[in-house]
């Protein structure tokens, strides 16, 4: 497994909102915002599923996700890798602590980071 060097852990720390990306199974790409994103050790992070709609689709029939994030001296760094939907269990509660209550908090969205970039380089 990939793990996150401190300067993207740090990079995702400052940053409010994600771009974050799925695809459908035939191709068709889908980008949204995401505010509730957490790293949770140096090979994992944890969406919180509020408003998921297409994304959620798309995760559960073709489970790869990116978002990017935005250094101002690093520039940018792209994280994807393989996600699991998840509606219970120690992740999933552990979302229901740190996305407020006033949000659905349907799933906890688990990433599996595969591979980072910091523009076209791939890091690991």
């Amino acid at each position: 497994m990939i793990q996150l060097p401190d300067t993207v852990k740090k990079a995702i720390l400052k940053q409010d909102v994600f771009p974050v990306a799925t695809c459908s199974r035939e191709g068709t790409p889908n980008v949204i915002y995401v505010k509730y994103l957490k790293v949770i050790d140096d090979e994992t992070v944890v969406l919180a599923d509020n408003y998921f709609h297409k994304t959620r689709d798309n995760i559960q029939k073709n489970p790869n996700l990116a978002f990017v994030v935005l250094d101002e001296e690093k520039g940018s760094f792209q994280i994807k890798g393989s996600v699991q939907w998840s509606n219970d269990g120690p992740l999933y509660d552990d979302m229901l602590t740190w996305v407020p209550d006033k949000f659905p908090r349907i799933a906890a969205v688990v990433l599996h980071v595969e591979k980072i970039y910091n523009g076209a380089e791939q890091l690991v």
